[in-house]
């Protein structure tokens, strides 16, 4: 598979598609999230700060598409796919750090993976939120995505929960 192209950039932001050799930047930014918001993300088997280098080679490999989030070289965030067939895929794992949030940064996260979904001809989306995180519910709903059901889940903070699940036909 070539090094992957598509790219958005917003001034001196700028977000791409990860290749392999980028797992470490990945794994960096996916430890720094879940530690960051432990509230906001699910529990893992194994638990993800357990993962090998070589694990998290897999995961940054294709059915996972993984985008890096930039300010100039700087990793500031991240968002992914999982390809669940060849038409639909699960959006997941977003995070910008704290000190980029409110900058307008998660358009260009929807902005990416909506490319990538239209240049594969996918036709189903799907995404999921915390019921506590109104903040993600907008974004996702901004970005034209319908409600569809809740799933009661284990959070990495230790609480169990509902994850919203939310549907986009394209």
């Amino acid at each position: 598979m070539s090094e992957p192209v598509l790219a958005f950039q917003s001034g001196s932001f700028h977000i791409r598609q990860l290749a392999e050799n980028a797992s470490p930047l990945y794994k960096a930014m996916r430890i720094e999230s879940i530690q960051t918001e432990p509230t906001l993300f699910r529990r893992s088997t194994p638990p993800e700060i357990e993962l090998s280098d070589l694990d998290w080679a897999e995961r940054i490999r294709y059915p996972r598409i993984v985008f890096g989030l930039f300010e100039n070289e700087k990793m500031i965030g991240i968002t992914s796919m999982l390809l669940l067939n060849k038409e639909e895929a699960y959006f997941g794992q977003s995070f910008i750090q704290p000190l980029y949030r409110k900058l307008g940064l998660s358009s260009l996260l929807y902005k990416i993976r909506m490319a990538w979904a239209t240049e594969n001809q996918l036709r189903k989306l799907t995404i999921s939120h915390r019921e506590i995180n109104m903040i993600s519910k907008a974004a996702i709903q901004k970005a034209g995505f319908h409600y569809s059901h809740k799933e009661l889940v284990q959070w990495l903070d230790g609480t169990t929960g509902y994850s919203m699940y939310y549907s986009l036909f394209l």
